[in-house]
């Protein structure tokens, strides 16, 4: 693992095998260890929000979870690292599950919808550990029994869906008193897990589209998207004028 930025903000050079290795080691050391998913929204996001640079910086890996970042490195720094999106992990912690049994928590979206997320996840993954879930509507100032139904159910690895930055904040505030070993923010992956919301199709994904797929099918997300204009503006801005960028 390599650590690196893009416009000041943290993403690592990380494979997924690292990943696995990463997240496995947490867990058979039971150290709390916060894993987030770095996209252009989110970097123009901690841009301007100080404390959540700051979280994004003690976190355990940064992942790239976007095209756009992953060009971002490559144009700014000549550096290719490697994209992992937040859906993509959730299988393969299931996989892990099935394999050596981890328990999986799952918090967040609507009741119906992580209900469905659970429900499809023991389908494809015939003996996934899924220990509990709970839906992502609840009281940020009561919130003592969330946090004790997760302690309760004792997960390995915690799948966190309540939309950044408020999943990586929460997340980040609470891992030590869950005391879980993988806290992953994954935003809006139980909607497309539960069949509510249509993953890009490969073509899309493999061009670096997703997000413009997005905007098709969701019109609403065009004003969120025009942040996409400013983070290339902003890239171009860093190349041509200069600032500090930060190297492993």
């Amino acid at each position: 693992m390599k650590k690196l930025s893009v416009l000041g903000v943290r993403v690592d050079s990380v494979s997924l095998e690292e990943v696995k290795s990463i997240a496995t080691a947490a867990i058979e050391k039971k150290e709390p260890a916060l894993f987030i998913s770095l996209g252009s929204l989110t970097v123009m996001q901690a841009r301007k929000d100080q404390i959540y640079k700051t979280l994004i910086e003690q976190a355990k890996l940064v992942i790239c979870d976007s095209a756009g970042v992953a060009k971002a490195v490559k144009y700014l720094q000549r550096t290719e690292i490697p994209r992992l999106s937040g859906i993509d992990l959730i299988p393969v912690f299931a996989a892990m599950s099935v394999k050596k049994g981890y328990r999986i928590f799952l918090f967040g979206a609507k009741e119906s919808v992580v209900a469905e997320a659970c429900r499809n996840l023991t389908v494809t993954f015939p003996g996934v550990n899924i220990c509990g879930y709970l839906n992502g509507y609840f009281d940020i100032i009561n919130q003592n029994d969330v946090k004790e139904t997760i302690k309760r159910s004792a997960p390995d690895i915690l799948l966190a869906g309540l939309g950044q930055p408020l999943q990586e904040k929460w997340l980040s505030t609470n891992l030590i008193e869950l005391g879980v070993p993988v806290a992953v923010g994954v935003g809006g992956s139980f909607d497309v897990i539960a069949g509510r919301i249509k993953r890009a199709p490969l073509f899309f994904r493999r061009l670096g589209l997703e997000w413009l797929f997005r905007m098709i099918i969701e019109p609403w997300r065009l004003r969120r998207n025009f942040v996409l204009i400013n983070f290339i503006l902003s890239i171009l801005k860093e190349k041509f004028i200069g600032g500090k960028q930060k190297y492993g």
